[in-house]
């Protein structure tokens, strides 16, 4: 499997995988199943959770949404009822630390075989540098 965390697309000051705290972050999942069992022996990649700095990577998780399945499903954040735009992201604190990895823990489960279940944990970052209110600013003139 594979993970890939990003900036979200209309965060203004992104650079690469470098972003203010505050912002969103998206993602982008994908597990392929590999075997060599008839179809009906196993169920594809059905389920996946992101796990969080802020929560200490226990306390809060969020299940996101498949939108592909089959052998190779792709999952992405579920849209976010905070987003003014419903864009899929989780946004980071904006407290968070400057010059920091600010990284997400996800783990693709539910594909079952006659042997059992098989998962597969990924992560991926972005760096936290300055924060969202370094971008807005108020002039008295």
């Amino acid at each position: 499997g594979t993970m890939t965390l990003m900036p979200d697309d209309i965060v203004p000051t992104a650079n690469g995988k470098d972003m203010k705290s505050g912002y969103g972050v998206k993602t982008e999942v994908r597990a392929v199943l590999s075997t060599n069992s008839p179809d009906g022996h196993h169920s594809n990649p059905q389920t996946a959770f992101s796990v969080f700095p802020e929560f200490q990577y226990k306390t809060y998780l969020r299940l996101l949404q498949r939108v592909s399945s089959g052998r190779s499903a792709r999952f992405t954040f579920q849209p976010n009822e905070f987003s003014t735009y419903g864009r899929t992201v989780h946004f980071t604190p904006v407290w968070f630390p400057d010059s920091t990895s600010y990284v997400v823990y996800t783990q693709v489960w539910d594909a079952w075989t006659p042997d059992g279940m098989l998962s597969v944990n990924l992560d991926d970052y972005i760096t936290i540098h300055q924060s969202v209110f370094d971008d807005w600013y108020t002039n008295r003139e």
